[in-house]
């Protein structure tokens, strides 16, 4: 028998869409204090979308968030220059870039607006706190690591993408994607609802719909889900916040036996493309 949940008469804010659309109420998990905020779901392209964003969301973040912690300063190699231009999209305070830059790229950019200020890695990274659409410039590859399902406007974030990507470049978006097994299996404790800071959960659909709009096409999908989809998840339920679990909360819920169990589970859902997690690879459509 299917789940009964309220509904919401609405317009999808990603196909446009005018529906009933089903109503989800999730607990903010990721620091535990329990808020519930209302999301719904589009029964055209399947994308998850929160009904109403906080006014401030900044304050949901904070620096204990996990991709604002200040990376080690890491020094580049003593020779090889790779001019690659590189845009990190929601970077945080920039460790990938850190990473990046010791292999030896040279032209490293980031932009996050929920930083606190402008941040400078010298010689070789530069990060601004501000939106995508400030940027300028052309890239030879846009990474958006699980950023883009923070954004409140999906649509004109690949418009600014597809302005900024170069003849030939790449874009990899990373993040998570509904519907998948975690969901089926938590339903409102799947841990990627990361209530209110996901705005918009994407599905393929979703995201073909809006690629497509924006003069963009995905090259290719791969999911790439771990197994914290269903220990999060589980201990989402226990009512057990991400800040607390640690090794020994794990180890405690979980044997040696069913966390091998859960990563061989986790493996197969990828190769099926049911995973709740995924990279899409975007380029320019030729013109």
């Amino acid at each position: 028998m299917r789940e009964q949940h309220t509904t919401i008469y609405g317009e999808c804010r990603i196909c446009g869409s005018r529906a009933d659309h089903k109503i989800y109420r999730v607990k903010e998990m990721y620091f535990g204090t329990r808020q519930e905020f209302e999301y719904f779901e589009c029964e055209k392209c399947q994308c998850l979308q929160i009904v109403e964003a906080p006014e401030d969301l900044g304050k949901f973040y904070g620096q204990k968030y996990y991709s604002f912690e200040r990376p080690e300063m890491r020094m580049p190699p003593a020779c090889g220059r790779i001019e690659t231009r590189i845009l990190d999209v929601g970077c945080g305070a920039g460790g990938w870039l850190m990473e990046q830059q010791a292999k030896g790229y040279v032209n490293l950019f980031g932009c996050d607006l929920f930083i606190d200020e402008d941040i400078n890695y010298e010689p070789c990274i530069h990060i601004k706190k501000c939106t995508i659409h400030e940027m300028e410039g052309c890239f030879d590859f846009i990474r958006l690591k699980d950023s883009f399902e923070h954004m409140a406007d999906p649509y004109e974030t690949l418009v600014s993408i597809k302005r900024l990507l170069g003849q030939g470049g790449l874009c990899l978006i990373s993040m998570p994607v509904f519907p998948n097994a975690a969901y089926d299996a938590f339903k409102e404790d799947w841990y990627e609802w990361d209530a209110p800071r996901h705005l918009f959960i994407h599905s393929v659909k979703s995201m073909q719909y809006l690629c497509g709009k924006a003069g963009l096409k995905i090259k290719n999908v791969e999911y790439n889900a771990g197994d914290l989809q269903f220990i999060t998840s589980l201990l989402y339920r226990e009512g057990i916040p991400y800040m607390e679990q640690d090794n020994d909360v794990i180890k405690k819920y979980f044997s040696p036996e069913e966390l091998n169990k859960i990563l061989e589970l986790t493996e197969e859902l990828n190769r099926n493309g049911y995973g709740d997690h995924a990279v899409f690879a975007i380029e320019k459509v030729c013109s």
